[in-house]
């Protein structure tokens, strides 16, 4: 295994089929100079002005690579909503979860504050042309439209998720963790329990469990176990898919029982003298 994952390898391009629908939108989004200026903007908002993690263009690329990654797994037990509702088939869905995904954090050039309703303000211009090229029927072209704008709007960790596409999208950027996106701040001097949270967690392993989803989130240290707390499972809770969805830790190679970690992790950080420097198929 790489010293830590590499988030600047991934591509969504290798997960998706030649002559499909999401493919064309991949490939419009990511050629976008507008969309890719936004994605840039957006960056420079999150981490040079406001300290945080990428929101940039790695973050797109790797939100999007994880969605699609759970969505072929959960594809396997559960309809999206798309084909359960008879609008559209598994291509149209991907595209959904692409677009939404990719677009989800594009608002942060405003600010972060509200920036799932900026986001969709922003994308809806940038996804009617392409989606009336696409599909040559309007009404449909709109209805996709729709998917899109609510998994953006959903992604925020407090909003409920209320479509299997829109779930996914929210995993897909929850399952971004590693410490690849935090590590510019984290080198600035930005050193709390959130940088050095995410700095212990190596890598993100998406994978078929009983669930039938399994999340392996693979750590140098336990302090990684506040990320997933504080992230990952908050996203999951509003994701729709809770139920469907285990986490595994592994610290240093050995596996630990979460709830066990976190309830000593939490002694750690309560004690003052401790200091932390949908319808199924």
């Amino acid at each position: 295994m790489n010293e830590f994952f590499n988030r600047d390898e991934i591509s969504v391009r290798e997960l998706l089929a030649p002559n499909t629908k999401a493919l064309q939108m991949y490939q419009y989004l990511a050629g976008s100079p507008k969309v890719q200026s936004y994605l840039k903007t957006a960056n420079r908002m999150a981490v040079s002005r406001l300290g945080y993690t990428d929101h940039g263009q790695v973050h797109a690329e790797v939100a999007t690579w994880n969605a699609l990654k759970a969505f072929d797994i959960l594809d396997e037990t559960f309809q999206p909503n798309i084909v359960a509702e008879e609008i559209g088939d598994t291509d149209d869905a991907r595209l959904v979860v692409l677009a939404s995904t990719y677009l989800h954090d594009i608002g942060m050039v405003v600010h972060r504050t509200e920036h799932p309703q900026a986001s969709l303000s922003l994308a809806i211009p940038i996804l009617e042309s392409k989606l009336v090229e696409i599909y040559d029927d309007p009404a449909k072209a709109t209805d996709i439209l729709s998917f899109i704008a609510h998994g953006i709007y959903a992604h925020d960790d407090d909003t409920q998720c209320l479509t299997f596409e829109a779930g996914i999208t929210k995993i897909g950027d929850g399952c971004d963790l590693t410490r690849g996106r935090t590590i510019i701040p984290f080198q600035k001097g930005k050193v709390d329990i959130h940088s050095v949270s995410a700095m212990a967690i190596r890598d993100i392993i998406l994978d078929k469990g009983e669930k039938p989803l399994r999340l392996t989130v693979v750590m140098d240290n336990p302090a990684g176990v506040f990320q997933v707390q504080a992230v990952l499972e908050k996203k999951i809770s509003t994701s729709g898919l809770q139920d469907h969805i285990e986490i595994e830790v592994m610290v240093n190679g050995n596996r630990l029982v979460l709830t066990q970690v976190k309830r000593l992790f939490r002694v750690q950080i309560e004690d003052p003298s401790e200091p932390i420097g949908v319808k199924e198929k």
